[in-house]
């Protein structure tokens, strides 16, 4: 079955979205707070329409998205904008597809930082520091809290994000909207 108007609609505000926050990101490394705002006023406005996924859905699947971020963001391993970015994409997905888009999501950013790892000439270096990380994690759990600080030898640089989440995003529609 071919898309409706509706769904082209739908799938044309998020693309933009997405499009317009991976060329803000790789350029200047910043979401626009106007551009997210934008795109959940547009979700909230389809899904509330008669063909919309309705407005809990929305609601939820922002929620999933902008609640399973912010615990990364936490964590200092992506930013802000990200994090309201995911939320924005989760009103447009809706709730339970938001469950498998955060997962998509984190798929490509890990498949992206190899790569930008590599194109950075930085891999040997970003999996030691993996390594220095994931054995402080376990002798925390072992012997609780270190005091000892670790330094990492690379830099803060980051990936764009955005293109990770644009990439999960796509491959999520791509392989659940109905015929393009």
């Amino acid at each position: 079955m071919p898309l409706s108007l509706f769904n082209w609609t739908h799938l044309a505000a998020l693309a933009a979205m997405l499009l317009v926050a991976i060329w803000q990101d790789a350029s200047m490394r910043r979401i626009p707070n106007a551009l997210v705002l934008w795109g959940s006023l547009t979700a909230l406005g389809l899904s509330v329409s008669p063909h919309g996924i309705g407005l809990g859905s929305a609601i939820a699947g922002g929620m999933v998205g902008f609640l399973g971020f912010l615990v990364l963001y936490l964590l200092r391993v992506v930013g802000a904008g990200d994090v309201k970015l995911v939320g924005a994409t989760g009103l447009f997905v809706g709730h339970p597809e938001m469950l498998w888009v955060n997962l998509l999501i984190l798929l490509a950013g890990g498949v992206l930082a190899i790569v930008w790892a590599l194109l950075k000439g930085q891999l040997g270096t970003v999996l030691q520091n993996l390594k220095t990380g994931l054995t402080q994690i376990w002798l925390n759990r072992q012997h609780g809290h270190l005091t000892l600080p670790i330094a990492f030898p690379v830099g803060r640089a980051r990936m764009p994000y955005a293109v990770a989440i644009g990439a999960g995003t796509a491959t999520h529609v791509l392989n659940s909207w109905p015929t393009l």
